[in-house]
């Protein structure tokens, strides 16, 4: 009899070839790695807590429910935030798929059921697999357990395969940029924080609300009043009213433009509102401060 049937293969999106090491540890929160560099993924997630993350210059949180990837030979570590210890799962492997490239430089927020695919693909690795030092997880080296379940690493790399894919289809993304931390005037602040500092001082010539920087990034005011808080307690519009003084002093010292212009050029509601700011900014007005500046000279 004929055989008429047609047989299709099917496509290969991932393709994990070896393991380096999984494991699920318990960190202290002053935890601190000094980092390293490898030519093989890193897989991370935070089941608790947060860590701060480096991965090359970029440092950024990640936070609970959270999981990121490291490329290969990209340095990379982890250090707790001195308030939550953190509970951490993290899984290094060999995969040369094209398909991974998806994973470079995003922070992926876990789905019910992503959660519940890590938790059975960690069992069923942790089955199989120990490390030889579980109490340094960082020296990277496992063997297999003996008369561990049948078929058991198989399944270890099913698992990693298809929640990898899962992850290719999880909508619920960030960029590493959108939790990098910055260092401005030696308070350390995320990413948000320095999007609404460059806002301000990218508009300083503008009459800017708060109203207007919510919009601007997408948050509601009182969301935006309270990232703000962890870089300067005194406000936005204080703090923004300190950008367009700061501004004025530089008019005032290299132009010709007299205090009316000035005021008008920075959006100051009226000269007598300017000059009341900048006194309280630097304890004289104005004009006191550009005679100040000619008797320097």
């Amino acid at each position: 009899m004929k055989d008429d049937f047609t047989r299709v293969g099917f496509e290969k999106k991932f393709n994990i070839e070896k393991i380096i090491t999984i494991f699920y540890m318990e960190f202290s929160k002053n935890f601190y790695y000094d980092g390293e560099s490898h030519n093989f993924w890193e897989m991370v997630y935070i089941d608790k807590g947060e860590m701060i993350c480096t991965a090359d210059k970029n440092k950024f949180v990640l936070k609970s429910g959270e999981m990121t990837f490291h490329k290969p030979n990209e340095f990379h570590n982890l250090s707790g935030n001195n308030s939550v210890a953190p509970n951490v799962s993290i899984i290094t492997f060999e995969c040369k798929s094209r398909a991974m490239r998806y994973m470079e430089g995003k922070i992926f927020r876990l789905t019910a059921e992503e959660k519940t695919l890590l938790s059975m693909l960690f069992a069923e690795g942790l089955s199989c697999f120990k490390l030889v030092d579980e109490s340094n997880p960082l020296l990277q080296k496992l063997e297999t357990i003996e008369n561990s379940p049948f078929g058991s690493s198989q399944m270890t790399k099913n698992l990693l395969e298809i929640f990898l894919i899962k992850l290719c289809r999880n909508t619920d993304v960030l960029t590493k940029k959108m939790r990098q931390s910055y260092v401005i005037d030696g308070v350390d602040i995320p990413y948000d924080v320095k999007e609404i500092i460059d806002f301000l001082h990218n508009n300083v010539y503008e009459k800017i609300t708060v109203k207007d920087i919510a919009r601007f990034v997408g948050k509601s005011e009182s969301t935006v009043k309270q990232l703000f808080s962890r870089y300067r307690g005194d406000g936005i519009i204080k703090y923004f009213n300190s950008l367009k003084i700061k501004e004025a002093r530089r008019l005032i010292r290299e132009t010709d433009y007299n205090m009316t212009q000035i005021s008008d050029m920075l959006h100051f509601d009226t000269p007598q509102y300017f000059s009341k700011c900048f006194k309280s900014f630097n304890k004289m007005t104005p004009t006191e401060y550009k005679a100040s500046i000619l008797k320097k000279l």
